[in-house]
Order: C-alpha cells, then sequence, then structure tokens
C-alpha cells in the first residue's frame, strides 16, 4: 500500500452526545501572516478559550471537543489524514502495509522520535498501546470502541509493528491517525487507565503542564522533528505557551475575544459570526465530515414503519430556511446523508430536497387526511410525532421549532421533548420517540456501519438485511474506489428508504485575533496541531 493512499475509518460517535461542532463554508485555515507581510516568528502564549472543561488528557476516555483540542497537542499518531483530500499520509510511521481483506496492518516506524519525558519511540511502546487498548476495551470512549472493536493483537519486529484483526477492518486506518488512537508513552501506559487524566507523556510539540476543570496548560518542546510528511516545515512549535481557559456562556466568550482578553475562542455561536468579522476578527469555518444534523426515525413506532411517512417527513423539511433563519451562511443545507467533507460522500441532492407537495401526495396515498385542527388521522389515530432531542448545540431548540412549523403545513405535528443524556438513552432503549435529532462525527463512511446497523445496541429498530449486507460488505473493502461504490450505495438507500431525514450540515467554527496565524481544523474538523502557529 502506497503511504498517501486514500483509506478509510469509523471514529462514530454514540447516539450524538460526543461531538464536535461543526459545518459548511469557510475557510478552514486562519491567516498565515504572509499576505499581511508578516513571516512567522518565535514566542507568545495562545490564549484559547473553550466552551466547557477538558474532561481528560487521557486520549482514550473522551473525545468531546475540548479535550481533544488538548490531546492533538501532546500526542503524534501514526499517520495522518489531510483535511483537504482525506488521504492517509506518515507521520510516525513513514510507511505501512494492509493485507488483502484488511485483517493485518504494518507499520514501519521512523527514526529519532521522544516522548516528553525523553524515552524513544520504539516498536515495542507502539505493540505496548495496542495491548493497553485490549486490556481496557471496556473502557474505552464509545466514539473509539468501534474501531478496535475486533483488534486481536500486536506484534513487534525490529522497527514494525504488525496490529491485527479477527475480521476486516479497513476503517481502522483512518481511525489510527485519529487522537483517540495516538501513541501514548511508556510512562503513561503504566498508570491505570483511570489515572491518567492529568499526566501525559506523548511526542507531541507540546507538553503538559497543567490540567483542571479551569483548562490546560502547554508549554514547547524543543528538538521535534517528526511532523506529518504533507508539513514542509520541520521544527518546534513557534509558541512559548499555549493556554486553554474554560469560558462557558457563548456572550461572554465572544465578548472576550473582542476586548482582548483572549487570542482565539471555539464553539463560536453562529448569531455572532458576523458581528466578529465586522469587528476584524478571524472566523474559521469547516463542515463536520460524518453524518449530518438530521431527524432518525424510530421503526419501532407505528406510524413510522411505512417508509413513505418517513419520506414525506423529509420532503417537509426546508432546509435553506433553517440555515438562513437561525444559523449563517456557513451552514450548508445536507445533500446527502454524509457531509461533503466525508470520504465517500455521495451527492445525492436530487433526492434530498424540499418538496412539500410530494409530501402531502406520500401521506394522502398512505391514508392520513387532514382532520378539523389541520393535522392528518388515519384510523383514529392523528399524525403527531415527538421528537427526542439533546442541547448539545445552542441551536438546536430554534432549529427544531422551525421543522415543527415546516412539518404542520402539510399536517404533520412533532411534539418537541428536550432530554438529558440519561433520559435520551433510556428513551432511545425503550422506543418513546418517534425520531431522534442527531449527527455523528467522523472522518470516514463507515459512521454509516455504526449509525444504520441492525447489531445491537440498534437503538433504531433496523431490519433491513440488504443494508446490513452492505453496511458489512465496505469494511472488508481495502480498494478505496470499490469502496466508495459501495458507500454511495448505502446512502441512496437510506434516502429512498427514509432511514435517515438530512436537514444540514454542521459546522466547525473557530475566532481568532488577526495577530493570530496558522490555526487550521483537523479532517474530522478539531482543532488541529498548533506546531505551525504564531503571533505577530
Amino acid at each position: 500500500m502506497s503511504p498517501t493512499r486514500r483509506t478509510h475509518g469509523a471514529l462514530a460517535v454514540l447516539t450524538g452526545l460526543t461531538l464536535f461542532a461543526a459545518s459548511a463554508c469557510g475557510g478552514t485555515t486562519a491567516d498565515d501572516g504572509d499576505a499581511a507581510g508578516g513571516t512567522p516568528k518565535p514566542g507568545g502564549a495562545l490564549t484559547f478559550a473553550l466552551q466547557s472543561p477538558p474532561l481528560s488528557a487521557n486520549p482514550r476516555a473522551f473525545t468531546d471537543s475540548a479535550s481533544v483540542y488538548v490531546t492533538r497537542q501532546l500526542f503524534d499518531s501514526l499517520v495522518a489524514q489531510d483535511p483537504a483530500t482525506g488521504e492517509i499520509g506518515p507521520w510516525l510511521a513513514e510507511r505501512w502495509e494492509a493485507n488483502a481483506d484488511a485483517t493485518a496492518f504494518t507499520f514501519h516506524l521512523r527514526d529519532g522520535v521522544t516522548f516528553s519525558d525523553g524515552t524513544p519511540l520504539t516498536a515495542d511502546v507502539v505493540k505496548a498501546n495496542f495491548d493497553d487498548i485490549i486490556a481496557n476495551r471496556a473502557k474505552l470512549n464509545p466514539a473509539i470502541a468501534p474501531s478496535v472493536a475486533n483488534l486481536t493483537g500486536a506484534k513487534a519486529d525490529g522497527d514494525s509493528v504488525t496490529v491485527t484483526f479477527g475480521k476486516p477492518s479497513a476503517p481502522f486506518l483512518q481511525a489510527v491517525s485519529s487522537p483517540g488512537l495516538s501513541i501514548v508513552g511508556a510512562a503513561s501506559l503504566k498508570l491505570p487507565f483511570e489515572e491518567r487524566a492529568d499526566k501525559a507523556v506523548g511526542s507531541g510539540p507540546f507538553r503538559l503542564d497543567a490540567f483542571g476543570q479551569s483548562g490546560a496548560t502547554l508549554s514547547r518542546r524543543t528538538g521535534y522533528a517528526w511532523q506529518p510528511a504533507r508539513e514542509e516545515r520541520t521544527g518546534d512549535a513557534h509558541l512559548d505557551k499555549v493556554e486553554f481557559t474554560v469560558i462557558p456562556e457563548s456572550g461572554v466568550r465572544t465578548g472576550s475575544l473582542q476586548s482582548g482578553q483572549v487570542l482565539a475562542i471555539g464553539d463560536v455561536p453562529p448569531a455572532d459570526v458576523q458581528a466578529l468579522r465586522d469587528g476584524g476578527r478571524q472566523v474559521i469555518a469547516r463542515p463536520n465530515p460524518g453524518l449530518v444534523l438530521g431527524l432518525i426515525p424510530i421503526q419501532a413506532r407505528p406510524a413510522l414503519s411505512d417508509a413513505n411517512v418517513r419520506r414525506a417527513v423529509a420532503l417537509s423539511i426546508d432546509a435553506a430556511e433553517v440555515r438562513d433563519t437561525v444559523l449563517s451562511p456557513d451552514f450548508a443545507p445536507a445533500t446527502s446523508v454524509l457531509a461533503k467533507t466525508t470520504p465517500g460522500y455521495a451527492d445525492l441532492s436530487a433526492q434530498v430536497r424540499f418538496d412539500p407537495a410530494e409530501a402531502a401526495r406520500l401521506l394522502d396515498a398512505a391514508g392520513w387526511k387532514r382532520a378539523g385542527d389541520g393535522v392528518r388521522e388515519k384510523d383514529g389515530q392523528k399524525l403527531s410525532l415527538v421528537v427526542g432531542w439533546f442541547p448539545i448545540y445552542g441551536f438546536n431548540q430554534k432549529v427544531l421549532e422551525l421543522i415543527k412549523a415546516q412539518a404542520a403545513k402539510v399536517g404533520i405535528e412533532l411534539e418537541l421533548l428536550e432530554q438529558t443524556g440519561a433520559q435520551l438513552l433510556d428513551g432511545l432503549k425503550n422506543a418513546k420517540y418517534d425520531f431522534f435529532w442527531t449527527n455523528a462525527t467522523s472522518a470516514d463512511g463507515d459512521v454509516l456501519r455504526a449509525t444504520f446497523s441492525g447489531a445491537p445496541p440498534n437503538f433504531y429498530r433496523i431490519a433491513d438485511p440488504g443494508l446490513e449486507e452492505l453496511l458489512q460488505r465496505q469494511i472488508g473493502e481495502s480498494d478505496p474506489g470499490v469502496r466508495d461504490k459501495t458507500l454511495a450505495e448505502i446512502q441512496q438507500h437510506v434516502v429512498d428508504q427514509g432511514l435517515y431525514l438530512p436537514v444540514f450540515e454542521p459546522t466547525a467554527l473557530l475566532a481568532a485575533s488577526p495577530k493570530v496565524h496558522g490555526l487550521a481544523f483537523t479532517a474530522s474538523s478539531g482543532l488541529g496541531g498548533l506546531r505551525d502557529t504564531w503571533l505577530s
């Protein structure tokens, strides 16, 4: 396998509870300074405000955006995924091979890599990382677990490590590029899993100085010379320090950037985007790869056992109006089940559309007729559907209220039921909702399997043998072109059967002072490495 061959992998986030915020147009990298006549210079501290505290510096414990923003600076991965192309390229591994059925991956390590405690990267350390993953499989974050569910072991041989799986696992190569499967130093591995939250030994360009509920402080390492192959510059980070601080209130966070109290912020509220741009701040946007924001039907509910009813609800939603009314131009209406930034995306814009006339026709044909109050009825039952949702995005309530109003125009009544995380899990287990409002961030099309497989826990009660065959087939297809065709077939089937109602692509939004240069996103729309970030 070529070291830059495009491949795919899953980092699916279960039930939409641990997501990166994200969606559509705009640049993906902050001004690098050249256009303004500046050149990168060393020194200074970047103050970066987060919406919520990072939960752990153990990359396998949590995948919330705050934690991943921190761990990406501390830990390197065996391979790196290019955000622009989706291709996988060298990082700690200078090359690799996979066998024909994607059950064995051999990584050849580069020389000269050290961890923040001075110990070297060796094949034995990499093997120990995968042994540790197996030993702590039950403790892994649910977003990571599917990628290594069939992991059977690792073997070190000289400067090479072979990782093996009990079943085909083509998505693994993309997954191993993520922070969750980055390589941890031996000193961290010696600690019990639960004691690694604030003790991080990685090979990244920064070391961890402090970590807690108030944020995290990182300082520059010296002698760093093993950046991803696609990055031309070799050498240490420009910044002396990175200080992640927590400012939960969105308005206060925006105000802190405007006043100069901090130099960059994450989780920018869409309502503040234009004011920040008008005030001379940079707003950097990138669509989240993976499953777009939308409604997933629970097919155990009587009304939604009919595909035409599910499709009718989808056709009643005007995503462009949602964007223009509630969000900002940085958000794009969905054109498939997957976002356009996802490897394996297929353009289904002809089917994913707003068409209230066709929605009404489908409902009429299914026997749902308008009653005196405008809500459709069939056999004495109103077409009243419950939507379970969780307020992980600040805009969720306004978006759903607008969708409710749109559906009412074709005779569908939506009841919006805000839930806690625990309530949602109970509601999904016991089919208390007709729809669940969700998305899942993953820079690989295998997120479709994590969402639509009929394997346990199967919260959405999907029983579709044809779809299941396609979902399982794609994880054994090591040829990207062949796999893309299967992923396209899956997306077409999901849309045709109304198994998911795509609405819009969530977008990652960062904002920064014009003094900040080189901020960038990862392929999963998280905060990229800060090695090339500098202050003017």
